[in-house]
């Protein structure tokens, strides 16, 4: 009985004309794509941008590397069934096109000849043709450099209008660069240029973008190179607005009773034409042409001459400007106290020696009102010695010592120093 339903029902389905149809369908794709992959014409392909791989087996036994083939690439024309070679099918990276290097023995430029092949072992196409049979590349041992970034600032007018501004000498962001390249090629390297271009006409400073330029002595560009140079390198044009100011006076190491109210100065003469940021010149009101140590301050009226090529706030027009500085601390007592061992403090050294001040008696000259320097005594007196910029060898040496006391209105006249021994 179940033989006989089993029957029933193919003979069912035999007889839709739907289902008959499907199965018919069926069969005839089968049969085509069979007679399609079989029958399938042969076809020529061009397959573009293959990387070319130089081989620095040999080269590299010299001590030699390629240059300039970072960038090399070519078409590679293939043939082979379509559905074996179509555009979704077979990529540049399915190839590989090898420069041959066996004739490589010296420094120079060299005609390689290519090579093409498949990566698969048992490809079902083949090769017919290359874009180029040939490319050339040169080889040499490596060097690199460090080359100081020369800024070259190109205007199409005048850069600044040198009756009311004044600019300095262009910065580079980057102050040298590492340059790589054959030998042969880096020897000759002269200079290296940041150029950045300028309509002129600059109120304030800018940073523009740059184009580094390697070149020799003849200014001719050095092929073959790469630099550790930043991808947007600038150059910055610092400019200063030219005005004249009021002059003043800062002090340092100020006894804490003067630090807001400074004694009284006078300056002769009182103004000096400066050039200053511009976006800073409307919040200032005067400018300081020096700093003065509160050492170097007697008792009564000190005299002092400023010279405005020391200034550090600022750009002098007249760097030979002199200024007359009288400072009035009026009626003050002075007293001398003598420090049998001193206490010394090293300060900012930055070596791995050790630095021993020797404490030898000192005379200390010392000014403010007379009762307060009757409280004071050695113990009073501290000092620094600050090795800041200061080159530390071993040895005996003589260290500038900065005193300071424990008082608010009392300070060390003078310039104090003391032996040290400097030791590993």
């Amino acid at each position: 009985m179940p033989t006989t339903n089993k029957r029933a029902r193919v003979s069912t389905l035999l007889g839709n004309t739907r289902v008959m149809a499907l199965i018919a369908f069926l069969l005839a794709l089968v049969i085509w794509l069979a007679v399609s992959i079989n029958e399938s014409p042969v076809v020529e392909r061009v397959v573009r941008d293959v990387k070319v791989e130089v081989d620095e087996s040999m080269p590299s036994q010299l001590g030699y590397e390629a240059f300039g083939a970072e960038n090399l690439y070519v078409d590679v024309t293939v043939s082979g069934k379509r559905y074996e070679v179509g555009d979704n099918v077979l990529t540049a990276d399915d190839l590989t096109v090898t420069a041959v290097t066996t004739s490589v023995d010296s420094p120079g430029k060299y005609t390689l000849q290519l090579r093409a092949a498949s990566n698969d072992d048992n490809p079902d196409y083949r090769i017919v043709s290359k874009s180029k049979d040939t490319v050339d590349v040169y080889f040499d041992a490596p060097k690199t450099i460090d080359v100081p970034v020369e800024p070259v600032v190109r205007s199409s007018g005048n850069l600044v209008d040198t009756s009311k501004y004044l600019t300095q000498d262009p910065i580079p962001s980057q102050t040298s660069v590492a340059v790589k390249g054959p030998a042969t090629y880096v020897e000759k390297i002269s200079h290296a240029y940041a150029y950045a271009d300028t309509s002129g006409n600059l109120k304030n400073s800018e940073t523009f973008d740059a184009t580094l330029k390697i070149v020799d002595d003849k200014d001719d560009t050095i092929n073959y190179l790469t630099t550790d140079a930043a991808e947007n390198i600038t150059v910055t044009v610092p400019v200063y607005q030219i005005t004249t100011l009021p002059v003043t006076v800062s002090f340092s190491n100020t006894p804490a009773a003067y630090i807001n109210k400074a004694p009284k100065v006078r300056i002769s003469p009182s103004t000096i034409q400066v050039a200053v940021d511009p976006d800073k010149l409307a919040d200032m009101k005067r400018i300081s042409i020096g700093t003065i140590d509160f050492s170097r301050i007697e008792s009564g009226t000190t005299s002092l001459t400023l010279r405005a090529s020391d200034m550090t706030e600022g750009i002098p027009m007249d760097a030979s400007d002199e200024f007359d500085v009288t400072i009035d601390t009026g009626n003050l007592s002075t007293r001398t106290i003598t420090v049998n061992k001193p206490s010394i403090k090293v300060t900012n050294n930055a070596t791995d020696l050790a630095v021993h001040p020797v404490s030898e008696p000192m005379q200390i000259t010392l000014i403010g009102p007379e009762a307060d320097l009757a409280a004071l005594t050695a113990s009073s007196i501290k000092f620094t010695a600050d090795l800041t910029g200061r080159e530390v060898e071993e040895g005996t040496v003589r260290l500038q010592l900065t005193p300071s006391v424990s008082s608010e209105t009392c300070w060390c006249y003078g310039s104090y120093y003391c032996r040290a021994t400097i030791q590993s």
